[in-house]
Formats: structure tokens, C-alpha cells, sequence
């Protein structure tokens, strides 16, 4: 894996949370967005999860084999939705993964950014909170350079 390629990031959230529109951003790859039926996984070890594994309790079991392999959980939260899409509890499960908070959907009618904020504070998802939106290029550049300060560093 080259320095600037991203890896080892499982991405999470409800169904409709924006998780692989904003994987096709960040590593530049043209897909149908579509709806994802089951994981998929990217060069790299770059996980899009199904909405379903957040939002129906009998799946979580499969969101959890799913993320144990990975290094980096990214959690969306849109941010025009009502409640917290996590799964409660997951951060314990899983300790020594590194956690970062999306605020998606950002530009999107009925947006409110506090509200998601607050509700992934409010779960357990550790801050800064990258505030993304798929037509803002400069949203997704910040968030690819953060997921970039978790991958290994290789020396040749």
C-alpha cells in the first residue's frame, strides 16, 4: 500500500447515510451507488457496510465480524437524521480502534450539524467531527488526510 492510499477503514451507518458515495470520493473510484446488499471491500481493506447492519439489531453481529479486522471505524452520522446511527455500545466492543466521526449530508435540506454533533457526543463518538459533503471536494480532502495520519507508515 502506497503512503497515499487509505486502508484498514470499515465505514458505518444507517441505510441512506451517504457511507459509498462518500468511499467513491475519498478513493476516487467510480461505482454505482446503489444499494449496498452486503460488505464490500475495497483494495486495501476499505469496508462500505450495508445501513442495514446499524439499523436492525439482528445484524450487528454481523457489523461486528465485519469491523473486527479493521484498524479505523468511520461512523456517519447524517445530518439530517433524527437519531444516532450507531450502534450503542459498539466503542466498547471494540476499544483499541481508532474512531472517527463524519457529520454527513451536510448541504442537505433540513441539515442540522449541532444535532448530529451532539448525538454522536452523546454515543460515545470520539470528536473532531468531519463535516462532509459529497460536492465539496475541500470536505472530503480534509477527511482523506486525517484517515491518512492512521495508516502505517512503510519504509523502503
Amino acid at each position: 500500500m502506497k503512503m497515499d492510499q487509505l486502508g484498514n477503514i470499515a465505514f458505518i451507518g444507517e441505510v441512506d447515510a451517504g457511507k459509498s458515495a462518500l468511499i467513491n470520493k475519498l478513493i476516487v473510484q467510480e461505482t454505482n451507488t446503489g444499494k449496498t446488499q452486503s460488505p464490500i471491500f475495497y483494495k486495501g481493506r476499505v469496508v462500505d457496510t450495508p445501513g442495514e447492519f446499524v439499523d436492525n439489531r439482528s445484524w450487528n453481529g454481523a457489523l461486528l465480524s465485519t469491523i473486527s479486522s479493521v484498524k479505523t471505524i468511520v461512523i456517519l452520522q447524517p445530518a439530517t437524521a433524527k437519531r444516532v446511527s450507531a450502534p450503542s455500545g459498539l466503542l466498547r466492543v471494540y476499544p483499541n480502534k481508532n474512531i472517527v466521526g463524519v457529520i454527513s449530508k451536510v448541504d442537505a435540506e433540513g441539515a442540522d450539524c449541532a444535532k448530529a454533533g451532539t448525538l454522536l457526543k452523546q454515543h460515545g463518538v470520539p470528536g473532531p467531527y468531519f463535516h462532509t459533503s459529497i460536492f465539496d471536494q475541500a470536505s472530503i480532502d480534509q477527511l482523506y488526510h486525517h484517515l491518512l495520519s492512521f495508516q502505517p507508515v512503510v519504509l523502503e
